[in-house]
């Protein structure tokens, strides 16, 4: 099986539909006060190529299945007319959010940058949660604006935000699944993008990943995507792969030379 293909895209949503059965999108995961005992959440980051994120939701749609899609606020990837699209399909769109970074670690104008952001989102659509953007590149961890109690009583009570979703939910008891790298195996290629989980979830390829999904997965998954990643035909997939590849080592790079 070709992994990273918009097929094997397919070929887990239907493993997940039949084993697990209840997604949710994030803002409804918040808005439960009792959570189920079984669901899955799927969340894309939509850090470059919307279009192929686009794509994704329609597939997702065709199956009945509701994500929720984390846009940057970068001119080549917030496109409204493409966000529109995706919430007309029953999904929620979030803020993919890197201000930290982007101000160079100063929190006063990291907070103004995120409000002014969030602005821009909500004149498309509603926007009720926000997940960081890792910036590999950048020696700042975005999550670390909302680590204090006053930034974080602003982000729910100010800015209407139900949840950070590295930062307000446990992830203990989720199968915390994500394609960070072009890998299945969490700790490989992956600098910030990592949660406290007790459930094993690393998968050496894309058919061990698909044969636990077919199974017995663990009943609460969190199925995280980059849209980008994914592609239909040869030329796409081998372009793709090498940029994957070249990111991966500059992320390599960047740790050694950080140390």
């Amino acid at each position: 099986m070709a992994d990273f293909t918009h097929q094997a895209y397919s070929d887990y949503l239907h493993a997940l539909k039949i084993s697990t059965g209840k997604f949710l999108r994030f803002d409804e995961y918040f808005e439960l006060q009792q959570k189920p005992e079984k669901f899955c959440l799927i969340r894309h980051d939509v850090d470059r190529l919307p279009l192929r994120a686009l794509k994704m939701a329609r597939l997702e749609n065709e199956l009945g299945i509701v994500s929720t899609y984390y846009f940057r606020k970068k001119p080549y990837t917030f496109k409204p007319e493409i966000i529109r699209e995706i919430a007309s399909l029953g999904h929620e769109i979030g803020y993919h959010y890197e201000n930290l970074s982007d101000t160079n670690g100063n929190f006063d104008a990291a907070l103004e940058d995120f409000r002014n952001n969030l602005r821009e989102f909500r004149k498309i659509t509603e926007v009720k949660t926000c997940a960081m953007h890792g910036q590999p590149l950048k020696p700042y961890d975005n999550r670390d604006l909302w680590r204090n109690e006053k930034n974080m009583k602003i982000l729910q009570s100010e800015l209407r935000i139900l949840g950070e979703v590295y930062l307000n939910i446990d992830y203990s008891d989720i199968a915390y699944i994500n394609d960070t790298g072009r890998n299945w195996t969490s700790g490989q290629s992956n600098r910030r993008d990592k949660v406290n989980s007790q459930i094993e979830a690393d998968f050496s390829s894309g058919e061990s990943l698909l044969q636990y999904l077919q199974g017995k997965p663990h009943n609460k998954i969190c199925f995280q995507i980059h849209p980008e990643r994914w592609v239909s035909g040869a030329p796409a997939w081998l372009a793709q792969y090498l940029f994957d590849e070249a990111t991966n080592y500059a992320k390599i790079l960047f740790s050694i030379l950080r140390k």
